[in-house]
């Protein structure tokens, strides 16, 4: 009986520590708010939190999205729809080390859906030249930022019958980098 209590009293205390040290949820509602854009947003603005992320981690997040994209014919498309992203929600994507990408839909009467190589090219600039790197999110360095996703409107993805015929639209989908790291309320 002692020896089932301990194994008992053990077993919820690993749950607990587990459920302590876990991830955040990967869907996260959140609220719209009046005038939030697709435009470049560096968080080092007056008002803003400075992530403090490592550029080495932003390109990471990048590579393994659009690896992960480049795993089935024609790209791997991330949706998020008018049903399931209402509220203008925020879902992670992918993390990594200092950097937690999130993906929030800012129209929710849209049915949205992109590629996640152009995610990728929306975080790091893509194969773009220096100063064309620096119009994406990877350009706000150890800020984090956040980014409307940078489509590729030649892409035949995005003219497939099945994409076309699903309505789904390109638009309404902003991409964040934020930090990974948990903050402490002391």
């Amino acid at each position: 009986m002692y020896v089932s209590r301990l194994l008992l009293s053990t077993a919820l205390l690993w749950a607990t520590e587990a459920v302590a040290r876990g991830r955040k949820p990967v869907s996260h509602i959140e609220t719209c708010y009046e005038g939030e854009s697709t435009s470049l947003h560096c968080y080092s603005g007056q008002d803003d939190t400075p992530q403090i992320v490592d550029v080495n981690d932003v390109a990471a997040v990048a590579k393994a999205l659009r690896d992960y994209g480049r795993e089935v014919q024609g790209g791997r498309f991330f949706t998020m729809t008018a049903e399931n992203a209402p509220d203008c929600a925020e879902w992670d994507i992918y993390n990594h080390e200092t950097v937690l990408a999130l993906a929030k839909h800012i129209d929710s009467k849209k049915n949205s859906s992109v590629l996640l190589e152009d995610i990728a090219r929306t975080i790091d600039g893509g194969s773009a030249s220096d100063d064309d790197k620096k119009k994406a999110i990877v350009g706000c360095l150890s800020s984090g930022g956040s980014l409307g996703v940078l489509v590729n409107e030649t892409n035949p993805s995005y003219h497939s019958h099945e994409y076309e015929k699903s309505g789904y639209t390109t638009e309404g989908i902003v991409i964040k980098i934020v930090s990974n790291v948990r903050k402490v309320d002391l």
